[in-house]
This record gives C-alpha cells, structure tokens and sequence, in this order.
C-alpha cells in the first residue's frame, strides 16, 4: 500500500521504523480475507486497514478491540456497519464514497458519449451482490429509459464470455460495477471491450489507462492516502468509533479517446471540457 505509506511520512511517521506494517497476501480473492485478517490479529496488530468494503465486513468477525480503518463503497450506516458517519460505533471508520446517484451519474455519461444508446452490458460480481452498485445502476437505467443486459461473472476465466455474450444479445456498451476481481482483471476486460468493439464505462481510471472508455471514478489514491489520517489518530489514542466516517463528494470523469476513435466512437465537445483526465 505505498499511498497509505506515503500519507504516513506525511505526518512524520516512519515505516519500518516507528510503524510497522504487515501486508498478507489474499490473493485478490474474497475467500482470501479471512484468514488474513485471522493472521494479522494474531501477531497481534494496532490496527486493520483495508481497502475495499467487503474486508470491512470480513473485520466485523474479529475481535471489537481492534480497531479499523478502511474505504468503504457502499452505504455505511444501510449495510449495519456503522450506526451513522458522524458517530459510527463500533470498530470500525475511514471513508465513504457511496452514494445512490452515483451510478445513475455515470449512465448518463455513457449516455451523452453515446447518443441514442439504448442497450447496455453489466458485469457483476454475485460474491458481492450485498453491495447495492447492481440496484442502483437498474434503477438508473429504468429512469433513463435504458435496456440492461446484466452478466454475473466470478471468474476471470469467464469474462470473454460474458462480454461476447453481452455483444450478442445487443448490448452497445458495458458497466463493470465495483469489484476486486474486475479491479484486478482490468486489461483482461479492458481487451475485451476492444475485441468486442464495445465502450466500456468504469468505475475506477486505471480501465481507461488500460483501453476502457470511459470512467467516473473517486480519486483512489488519495483516498487511500487518506486513511493514514485515520490510522495516526487511533495509535494516538482515538477510539475508532468516535472518528466521523468522511463521505467524499468528488469524482473525477477520465476519458480515453484513443479507445474512442479505435471503435468509432466519436467524443462530444462539451464531454471533453468537463473531462479531468484525456488519454490521448
């Protein structure tokens, strides 16, 4: 995790140091969590901190003591891991960056990168069918008045199929909701986007620097950076649920016009000022 690594030296801390830090490896997959975080309690540590919503659910299951701090994208306080953002309780706080629009947001990107677009692909994840990205992008869709052609895929080995599949049954583009295998995936489904001819609409920017489309993501990075912020307040005493979950309010819209003009997509003027990042 070197930007959590970096937001620590920014507040005088030295890694390897004052501060240890113990990375397990999980594998990139879900299963892999527990018994990671079964292991880090075990050293024992000060702190658990994490990425990913689903690792703040995995730490539910460890001991209350031990505090943590992890990004979270899905509704806190609905999911039960948190009472509310200003006093979650618990064990457990860091940041949020849910909220319902945000995929009815990125639908209507897609839809003014693509005028007319009326049938959309969805790769879904059901190991994480907890999270409400699924609900909230049908909603939005209905509103919309666009078809979705929803794929649940656990396996990168099935990705190809799915996307060929989408293709198929007349999608014209594709969502990748949020989920650590697609994260991990993200050339593999970025490729095939690329040999599927279609556009691809993600939610975090490295898609776009691997061949996606487009993405309207929060700034990870900094997010992440920012959770050292959390980490500094608990090894100084802090009680984790007395720590206001921080929503974060912006996102930043990349676009990938190398992608566009290899599968004819053409790019509204007005999209391109409102863009943060183009590839070229």
């Amino acid at each position: 995790m070197p930007d959590l690594i970096a937001g620590l030296k920014d507040l005088g801390r030295k890694p390897g140091e004052d501060i240890v830090i113990e990375c397990p490896l999980t594998g990139k997959r879900y299963e892999g969590l527990a018994p990671a975080m079964s292991d880090l309690v075990k050293l024992p540590v000060d702190v658990l901190v994490s990425e990913s919503e689903p690792a703040g659910h995995i730490a539910r299951s460890v001991p209350q003591t031990v505090p943590n701090v992890t990004i979270l994208s899905g509704d806190p306080v609905g999911s039960g891991l948190a009472q509310s953002l200003a006093k979650p309780g618990g064990n457990l706080t860091g940041l949020t960056y849910y909220a319902t629009e945000l995929d009815g947001k990125r639908s209507e990107l897609l839809k003014d990168m693509i005028p007319g677009i009326s049938s959309v692909g969805v790769l879904a994840n059901p190991d994480v069918s907890y999270l409400p990205f699924e609900t909230d992008t049908r909603n939005a869709a209905k509103l919309l008045g666009i078809m979705l052609v929803v794929r649940q895929v656990q396996e990168p080995s099935a990705l190809d199929g799915a996307i060929h599949q989408m293709k198929a049954e007349g999608a014209q583009a594709f969502f990748v909701l949020p989920d650590v295998m697609f994260a991990s995936e993200a050339k593999h489904v970025a490729d095939g986007a690329l040999a599927e001819q279609l556009p691809l609409m993600s939610c975090g920017a490295w898609f776009t620097e691997l061949g996606g489309l487009i993405a309207y993501p929060a700034d990870y990075a900094s997010l992440i950076r920012r959770l050292a912020l959390y980490v500094d307040r608990i090894l100084k005493g802090a009680h984790p649920g007395d720590i206001p979950i921080e929503k974060v309010t912006r996102f930043e819209l990349s676009l990938n016009l190398r992608m566009a003009r290899t599968i004819g997509v053409t790019s509204p003027p007005k999209l391109l000022m409102r863009t943060d990042k183009v590839i070229e």
